[in-house]
C-alpha cells in the first residue's frame, strides 16, 4: 500500500507554507486536478527551474498530500542523498519529483497500485527526466548517484535496483525546503 504520511508532511510543509489551513476532510482528485497534475510533473520534468517552478511544487505536493486517492511512499533508497543536498545542487527538488513522478504514474496506470516496484521505478525516471534537463542548462551539477541509476535506466536494469536498494518498510522523509 502507498501511503504518503500525510500528517508528517504536512508539518514539513508549514515552514514552506505562509498559512496553514486546519487539516480538512475532501472528497477524491477531480479529473481536471489529475489533468493538471500530470501537465505540471511533466513540465517540471523537462524545466526543474522554470518560470513558476516553485510554485507548481507546492501546488502539486499540497495536493497529493490532501487528496484521499493517488496515494504514494517515499522510500529509503538511493535518492535520499538527494534530500539532504545543503550545496544549492538542486538535490532536494530533484527528490521531491520522485513523489510527483509516483503521483503521475499511480494516474496514468491506477491498477498498478499495488506494484511497489513499477511505482517506485516511475518516481525514480521522473527524477532522472529532471536531472537530464537540468545538466543542460547547468553542466556542474553533478549527482553519481543519478548518474549510475541513469545508467540502470539506460541498461534496462532499474528495475533491479529498485528491488535490491529501495526499502519501503521506513519512508523517507520529503525536506520542507524542497517545495
Amino acid at each position: 500500500m502507498f501511503r504518503l504520511a500525510r500528517v508528517a508532511l504536512a508539518a514539513l510543509l508549514l515552514p514552506a507554507l505562509a498559512v496553514a489551513a486546519p487539516p480538512q476532510k475532501r472528497g477524491p482528485s477531480t479529473p481536471a486536478e489529475r489533468k493538471r497534475a500530470l501537465e505540471v510533473t511533466h513540465r517540471l520534468e523537462r524545466d526543474p527551474l522554470g518560470k513558476g517552478a516553485g510554485a507548481d511544487r507546492r501546488w502539486l505536493f499540497q495536493w497529493i498530500v490532501d487528496i484521499p486517492d493517488v496515494n504514494v511512499t517515499s522510500c529509503n533508497g538511493p535518492l535520499d542523498a538527494l534530500a539532504e543536498d545543503e550545496g544549492g545542487n538542486h538535490g532536494k527538488e530533484l527528490y521531491v519529483q520522485s513523489v510527483f513522478g509516483m503521483a503521475a504514474y499511480l494516474i496514468e496506470h491506477p491498477k498498478d497500485k499495488d506494484d511497489w516496484v513499477a511505482v517506485q521505478k516511475a518516481g525514480i525516471e521522473s527524477v532522472l527526466k529532471a536531472y537530464r534537463a537540468l545538466k543542460k542548462v547547468d553542466e556542474d551539477i553533478q549527482w553519481p548517484v543519478l548518474d549510475d541509476l541513469e545508467a540502470a535506466r539506460k541498461a534496462g536494469k532499474l528495475a533491479d535496483v529498485v528491488r535490491d536498494e529501495v526499502n519501503c518498510k521506513e519512508g523517507g522523509e520529503i525536506p520542507g525546503d524542497a517545495i
